[in-house]
C-alpha cells in the first residue's frame, strides 16, 4: 500500500469524479484497484463521506495508467509505484489542470545510480528487475534520456579510469545497447515516409547517442534505417541511392572521425531531391571549429535539442 503522508492529506481537494475526468480511468477501476491493490485510497473525505484525493494521487494515476497501456499489468504498475515511492525515485508532482494532459516527469538521479551500481556488478537479472520498475512509472523516452544516457556516461568514465574492466565495460554497455534496440523495434506504427538513415562517421565505434536517437524517432513514429557504428561512405552512398531517405544523420565522437565528415558530399549525390544531411556528437562540442568544416546542418550540442531540430526540418520537410 503506497504511504499517504499528513502533507499529502492536507492537499486532498478534489473528488472522485474529477480525478476520472483528469486521468480518464473509471471509477469502478479506481474502486477495484483500492479494494485489490490498497491504492489509490483516498487522502481524505469530506464531511459527506465522499473520497478525496491529491495532485500526488492524481499524478501516480497517469503514470500507472500510461505503464499499463504500454503493456503492463495493473499489479505491476501499483507494485512498483509503492517501491519507488519509498525510495524517493517518483516524478515530482504537477500543477493540476484539468484543461492539460500529464507533462512527463524527468526520472530520478537515484535511478540511474542504481542501474550504474547494478551493471558494474555485473548483474543483469537485478538490471532487468530496475528497468522493469522505471517502464512501470515512466516511458521508454524518459528513461532513454535520464537513466540511460547518464549510465552510458558513467560506464565510459568508468572504464577510461581504470575502475571497470574491459569485459564490464562491454557486458554493460550491450545490455542498455539491446534495451534502446528493442525500443527502437518495437515503437509505434511509423508514418508513411521515407526513412532518415543513422550512421557514424567512418571511424566511429561510440554509438551510443546515435542509438538513443534512434530510439527517440522511432518513439515519435518515425521510420530509421539505423546502420550504426563505422560506416564508410562508399557503403552509405549505396545505401542513400537505393532506399532514397528523407535524411541522414552523421554523429561523430571522437576528431578524426568528425573531420572524416567534411568528405561525405563526394559521396553522396546533391540533386533536386536529395536528402537532408545532419551531422552533431561529442567532437563538434570539444572542437566547435569542426562545425564549420562538415557541410549539411548541424544539430546542436545536446541529444534532446539535436532531437527537436532533426523532427522540426523533417515536418518542413513532409509540408
Amino acid at each position: 500500500m503506497i504511504d499517504q503522508t499528513p502533507t499529502a492529506k492536507a492537499e486532498a481537494i478534489f473528488n472522485i469524479g474529477a480525478v476520472t475526468r483528469v486521468t480518464g480511468i473509471p471509477v469502478a477501476t479506481l474502486h477495484a484497484w483500492e479494494r485489490r491493490y490498497g491504492y489509490p485510497r483516498s487522502s481524505a473525505r469530506t464531511l459527506g463521506g465522499h473520497r478525496l484525493y491529491s495532485e500526488k494521487d492524481i499524478n501516480l494515476l497517469r503514470c500507472i495508467k500510461a505503464r499499463i497501456e504500454e503493456g503492463i499489468s495493473a499489479r505491476q504498475a501499483v507494485t512498483a509505484v509503492h517501491k519507488m515511492d519509498s525510495e524517493g525515485c517518483l516524478p515530482p508532482v504537477h500543477a493540476f489542470e484539468e484543461s492539460r494532459s500529464a507533462i512527463p516527469s524527468p526520472a530520478s538521479p537515484v535511478l540511474h545510480a542504481q542501474l550504474t551500481e547494478t551493471l558494474f556488478r555485473n548483474d543483469l537479472a537485478r538490471a532487468d528487475q530496475l528497468v522493469g520498475e522505471m517502464l512501470a512509472i515512466y516511458s521508454p523516452e524518459v528513461i532513454t534520456l535520464d537513466v540511460i544516457g547518464p549510465v552510458l556516461n558513467a560506464i565510459g568514465e568508468a572504464w577510461e579510469q581504470g575502475r571497470i574492466t574491459v569485459a564490464t565495460e562491454h557486458l554493460a554497455t550491450n545490455y542498455l545497447r539491446q534495451r534502446l534496440l528493442m525500443w527502437m523495434v518495437t515503437g509505434p506504427r511509423p508514418r508513411e515516409t521515407s526513412p532518415i538513415i543513422l550512421a557514424c562517421a567512418p571511424g566511429e565505434w561510440h554509438e551510443g547517442s546515435l542509438l538513443m536517437l534512434g530510439t527517440l524517432l522511432r518513439r515519435q513514429g518515425w521510420p530509421v534505417a539505423y546502420l550504426g557504428q563505422n560506416v564508410p561512405f562508399h557503403d552509405l552512398a549505396a545505401f542513400t541511392d537505393e532506399i532514397q531517405p528523407v535524411a541522414v544523420v552523421l554523429v561523430a565522437m571522437c576528431e578524426e572521425p568528425a573531420r572524416a565528415l567534411a568528405e561525405w558530399p563526394k559521396w553522396i549525390r546533391q540533386e533536386s531531391r536529395s536528402p537532408i544531411i545532419a551531422f552533431g556528437g561529442r567532437a563538434f562540442v570539444v572542437w566547435p571549429e569542426l562545425q564549420g568544416m562538415v557541410p549539411g546542418i548541424y544539430l546542436g550540442a545536446t541529444l534532446q535539442g539535436g532531437l527537436r531540430n532533426l523532427v522540426s526540418l523533417l515536418v518542413k520537410e513532409e509540408k
